[in-house]
């Protein structure tokens, strides 16, 4: 699951979207792999419905899934996800109907091949995992800062998920506009897990280049980055995955500047993508 090379950063628009074939849990939506482990199948992805289509019966993942509807709305199992709804669904899960009315875009997470079955047995301590929705255009935003060395960019967060026995995080990131470290120089941080994140609204700024909405990475552990800025704020969905995170900050300053070149860090399949101009057109 978390052995997967550093991509930072793409955006989501500069990838084809390829239709998922008959016989598979989801016939005839189309998804975007963003990253993928190849020893165990666990993916970060862009799935689209189109409108109108629908799954009935019995079926149950064998990998846990979260996701997070950036457009339109999806029916499952009588409850409606809309204006950006959130849920984790332990592997085992068992869901009976899924229908999209007028189209939806997930961005979606597996923790391993997520292999479908019509039925499966969820342990109780699996199902105490489960969240089965979170409204979270209607939650508050959590305004309280816990690193002095991030008062630059007046975080704020919605937490979506903590895994009580891991530390694991998804939760979403809200940089204000006017944002830039003093100076235009800060330290460096790094993490000892993996860090991923996916630019909702917005735009975020750092060495490798200005991530607009799409832009995506994933970051391996103990990999120095920043330091960060934005113009006119920023929007994220993040997650901290292989144990809780912490912030490891440099002695020394590195430099900011808005106007940084895109100079992405990109793994082989995605090395084509280097140098192909893109300009904004959508979140996906």
């Amino acid at each position: 699951m978390l052995e997967r090379p550093r991509i930072e950063f793409i955006h989501a628009q500069m990838l084809p979207w390829r239709r998922i074939p008959p016989g598979a849990a989801r016939p005839d939506a189309e998804y975007k792999f963003l990253s993928r482990d190849p020893a165990d199948g666990a993916c970060s992805c862009l799935i689209r419905y189109p409108a109108g289509w629908s799954r009935e019966g019995n079926e149950c993942s064998t990998a846990d899934e979260e996701f997070y509807v950036v457009e339109g709305d999806l029916i499952m199992d009588g409850t409606r996800y809309a204006a950006d709804p959130y849920a984790f669904l332990p592997a085992g899960w068992l869901r009976h109907e899924m229908r999209v009315p007028h189209g939806a875009v997930e961005l979606t997470f597996f923790n391993r091949q997520p292999d479908f079955a019509p039925l499966a047995t969820l342990a109780e301590a699996e199902f105490a995992r489960a969240i089965p929705l979170i409204d979270v255009l209607h939650m508050p935003w959590d305004l309280t800062l816990n690193d002095p060395q991030l008062a630059h960019l007046g975080i704020s967060r919605k937490n979506l998920r903590t895994d009580p026995l891991t530390g694991e995080r998804t939760f979403l990131s809200m940089v204000l506009p006017h944002s830039e470290p003093p100076g235009a120089c800060g330290p460096t941080e790094q993490h000892p897990v993996v860090e991923e994140a996916y630019v909702i609204s917005g735009s975020l700024v750092g060495p490798q280049g200005e991530m607009l909405p799409g832009g995506y990475f994933w970051r391996p552990p103990h990999i120095a980055h920043g330091p960060f800025g934005t113009r006119w704020g920023c929007v994220s969905l993040i997650r901290f995955l292989g144990g809780a995170h912490k912030n490891v900050w440099s002695r020394t300053d590195a430099p900011f500047r808005f106007d940084a070149p895109y100079d992405p860090i990109l793994p082989p399949e995605f090395a084509h993508l280097r140098d192909q101009p893109w300009a904004p057109a959508g979140i996906y």
